[in-house]
């Protein structure tokens, strides 16, 4: 059975659209990097962090040793600079204002948690990187943005998938990326595993 370690939303739908059957479990860990460390390392160290514990976790609720436990974070980069989730408005303004007008990296780390052949835990983590430019931005559209309460809960304080996708003047690369799966990969990945799609990914229908 495929467990995805996370409460966020819309990684569920991701799922769910591509026509996967999974368990969930939240494993909140500490999303501290160390100053100076490479972003593609650093958001698949954030991913492992959330497989090992999703893991954990999934057991004391008595879930089987033997599922697979999926966990990914998410993380924006501009000229190295990574940026997170915002802490509060300011935060947020900073972040948007800083992505006006400029192509930036997103970039989110997958790991994959299940026993080996000794029976022990091995985590298996991959990125993916997709390059967004976004247009120039007024100042009061960012601020009505803000205001929106959108943003709080998203890495660069915007979602793509929302409000925020007119921001965007070019998506090179995965669009499921940008919100948070990059199901391209990941669907390859599980493929792997011989965990496939329950119902057809609707998607393909249109």
């Amino acid at each position: 059975m495929l467990v995805l370690a996370s409460s966020s939303p819309r990684r569920k739908e991701l799922l769910q659209e591509w026509g996967y059957e999974f368990g969930s479990v939240n494993a909140p860990v500490s999303e501290e990097l160390e100053e100076g460390i490479v972003p593609e390392t650093g958001v698949q160290e954030l991913a492992r962090r959330k497989a090992f514990a999703g893991y954990e976790a999934w057991r004391n609720q008595d879930g089987s040793i033997y599922d697979m436990i999926l966990s990914a974070d998410t993380i924006v980069v501009l000229d190295q600079q990574i940026f997170g989730k915002p802490f509060d408005n300011a935060d947020a303004e900073r972040m948007l204002r800083g992505l006006s007008g400029k192509t930036h990296k997103v970039m989110t780390g997958i790991a994959l948690a299940g026993l080996d052949h000794r029976r022990s835990i091995a985590v298996k983590t991959y990125v993916e990187v997709t390059i967004v430019s976004f247009r120039n931005l007024d100042s009061q559209e960012i601020l009505n943005y803000i205001a929106s309460g959108e943003p709080m809960d998203k890495a660069a304080a915007y979602g793509i998938q929302g409000e925020a996708g007119k921001f965007a003047a070019e998506v090179k690369g995965s669009y499921t990326n940008v919100i948070g799966l990059p199901m391209e990969l990941l669907s390859a990945k599980l493929k792997e595993r011989g965990i496939f799609p329950t119902h057809k990914y609707f998607r393909q229908e249109r």
